[in-house]
């Protein structure tokens, strides 16, 4: 994951890697962040980003997740 971190905000992403099932990477750029959303779930601390990108050739729809305790990002769904 590559992000932008600016001064007392939430972490901007750029662009990441997905390893597909045969294990090749592919570099997905994120066009648009539609949603930036805080949560708290269990105590532990997260921000949720609904994005949209081009991938393969198609518009999608997905969500990427920054654990904030962890400094951590997770791709939450697609």
């Amino acid at each position: 994951m590559i992000a932008w971190f600016h001064q007392k905000q939430w972490p901007e992403p750029v662009k990441f890697r997905l390893r597909g099932a045969d294990g090749t990477l592919t570099t997905i750029r994120v066009d648009r962040i539609a949603e930036v959303r805080e949560e708290k779930r269990a105590g532990i601390r997260s921000y949720v980003y609904r994005c949209q990108s081009l991938v393969e050739e198609q518009q999608r729809v997905y969500e990427l997740q920054y654990l904030v305790e962890e400094c951590r990002w997770v791709l939450y769904k697609m």
